[in-house]
């Protein structure tokens, strides 16, 4: 039996289609309603706080399973509802000891989110540099923007795409002058008007030390700020704030180091942390702040995990916060009968990427994979038996290999083995055979 290519192509182009369409619409059909949980330390009860959200109600416990309502939650975290508390007349006067006020607790907070998908993508080369002393109250932005070469920085102007020659030449002395050793690892800035002042870029030179690059009326400041980083860097972060704790933070392969006013590295203690694919978390408040981390490329089976710090950085207390035991059964159990439907699916999108995606990745459960393919092996043979149709070798390996969307794409264009024509007798008629 020979093979009709056309209608294997055919066939190959639908079994790629539907490797994406059915697990993606078994996966859209079988989510459970979507949960969010999320973890705040309470320094009134030494405890984390658990507010669980769900598209029709929300629910309130600490860290031992122990339910509140949703105004006991509230005075439990007097800083996280420091506004309603304090509309409701019932702020407290102390927490853990320490006089306390709602406006403190309005100045303190902050929070920093550090993504995989913000660096596990393709950066643009083009930065702005803002003027961080305005003649102004408020901060603007630039003509120009600049870019990094292997052995300088420069400036292009927006309005004609020109270099700014000599703008360029200022602030590549200026950097030289510093001791910046070309090419640099990684920079990072908050290029946006809309904030109360500039702390410029944070560069890591080629060596690992820090700098910071600001523009003051005009003119290039670098500064060395006598630190260093160890390891591959992922991404430089800058974020402003009033209460003046931190500039920004550096991210490296395993690490999560906080560049602190005063020039000194503080390092998160985040358990685990892969910048591969682990999002990062600060929040602040007056006494307290709680960092997180967690693996967003397996939300399933791998918890959050919480630490609450003292001003320091120095642990208070460890929380892990996973899925309930039930909700992880459940979805682990969904996954592993739709590994059945295809051994392998087409992957447009994936949390720790921040870009649109073309991957093939295995079934979650290589035995039920395997069983589904020779299921559909099978239902493949009893359906051309009864059709009383001849099954052509690459038929069944197409199934083997594909599964469900092999057995459909077969079924569709098949049969793909091409019967020759009947042989003719030596006098021109069809032979007795035929």
């Amino acid at each position: 039996m020979n093979l009709h290519l056309a209608r294997l192509a055919a066939a190959l182009v639908m079994c790629a289609a539907l490797s994406w369409l059915i697990p993606d619409a078994y996966r859209r059909a079988t989510n459970p309603e979507r949960m969010w949980s999320s973890a705040f330390y309470s320094a009134v009860i030494d405890r984390f706080m658990i507010r669980t959200d769900t598209a029709s109600a929300s629910e309130y416990s600490d860290e031992d399973g122990k339910a509140y309502t949703l105004r006991g939650f509230r005075q439990l975290l007097p800083f996280l509802y420091f506004a309603d508390l304090e509309k409701q007349k019932q702020f407290p006067d102390t927490v853990a000891g320490t006089p306390v006020t709602a406006e403190a607790a309005r100045q303190a907070m902050q929070s920093l989110q550090l993504r995989p998908r913000d660096w596990n993508r393709d950066q643009l080369p083009l930065h702005v540099l803002l003027e961080s002393s305005p003649t102004g109250a408020s901060l603007g932005l630039p003509p120009d923007v600049f870019r990094l070469n292997a052995d300088g920085i420069t400036f292009i102007r927006c309005a004609d795409g020109l270099v700014d020659a000599e703008k360029s030449a200022r602030f590549r002395d200026a950097m030289n002058a510093a001791g910046v050793a070309w090419p640099l690892r990684g920079l990072g800035g908050n290029p946006t008007p809309l904030k109360s002042f500039d702390e410029g870029y944070l560069l890591v030179d080629g060596k690992g030390a820090v700098f910071q690059l600001t523009m003051v009326r005009g003119e290039p400041v670098c500064r060395a700020t006598g630190l260093s980083v160890q390891g591959g860097v992922r991404a430089v972060v800058v974020d402003e704030h009033p209460r003046k704790e931190f500039i920004g933070a550096i991210v490296t392969d395993h690490a999560v180091q906080l560049v602190m006013y005063g020039d000194m590295l503080t390092q998160l203690p985040l358990e685990g942390f892969d910048a591969s694919g682990s999002l990062a978390q600060v929040r602040s408040d007056p006494l307290h702040r709680t960092v997180a981390t967690a693996d967003v490329r397996d939300r399933i089976t791998l918890p959050t995990r919480y630490v609450a710090v003292t001003p320091a950085y120095a642990p208070v207390r460890r929380f892990d916060l996973g899925l309930p035991a039930q909700l992880r059964e459940r979805l682990t159990f969904l996954q592993d009968m739709g590994s059945a439907l295809s051994p392998f699916a087409v992957r447009q999108f994936a949390p720790e990427e921040g870009r649109i995606l073309l991957r093939i990745e295995p079934a979650a459960s290589l035995p039920m994979a395997a069983l589904g393919c020779v299921a559909a092996s099978l239902l493949l043979l009893a359906g051309r038996r009864w059709q009383r149709q001849r099954v052509h070798p690459v038929e069944v390996l197409a199934t083997l290999a594909f599964g469900l969307p092999g057995l459909v794409g077969v079924a569709l264009f098949g049969p793909l083995g091409a019967t020759p024509p009947p042989a003719a007798a030596p006098d021109g008629r069809l032979s007795a055979s035929s």
